[in-house]
């Protein structure tokens, strides 16, 4: 089994996702020891999101750092049924994130959750359609109050 950065790699979903942790030297975090959870949103999940303000996120270093940081739970390998089962979850970031059950599947925040339970050697991966837009919001805030 490969760790959670490679897993992403040969995916082939996530190309977008990978250029962002590259871009932001994260390899060596997704490749730790672990253990941790990882929320990673598919390329067409970063395509949706509107310009300009696509740009500004995929340009800003600092920004794209805090939104990695949110999709990541730290010390735990998380199952989707354990996340239904706290509900509520601290990201990496220090915010949290809302984990239930809805006609749509399983959400996180606003995203749903296309394939959960992805096994790597240092965690878990569960796949989503959309970047959280409250995710983006609290990476905004946070990025903004870090200036």
């Amino acid at each position: 089994m490969a760790k959670i950065f490679d897993t992403l790699q040969n995916d082939g979903r996530f190309g977008r996702l990978i250029e962002i942790i590259r871009t932001l030297g994260e390899e060596k975090m997704l490749q730790g020891e672990g253990p941790m959870t990882f929320f990673a949103p598919v390329d067409s999940a970063w395509d949706a999101i509107p310009e300009p303000n696509r740009a500004m996120i995929l340009n800003d270093k600092q920004m794209l750092s805090h939104l990695i940081d949110f999709f990541t739970i730290s010390g735990h390998k998380c199952t989707l049924d354990a996340l239904l089962a706290q509900n509520v979850v601290q990201t990496v970031e220090g915010n949290s994130i809302m984990v239930r059950k809805t006609e749509q599947g399983t959400q996180v925040d606003e995203a749903v959750v296309l394939e959960g339970n992805l096994e790597a050697d240092n965690g878990i991966i569960h796949i989503l359609d959309s970047v959280p837009f409250v995710t983006l919001s609290q990476a905004f805030e946070a990025y903004a109050a870090s200036e």
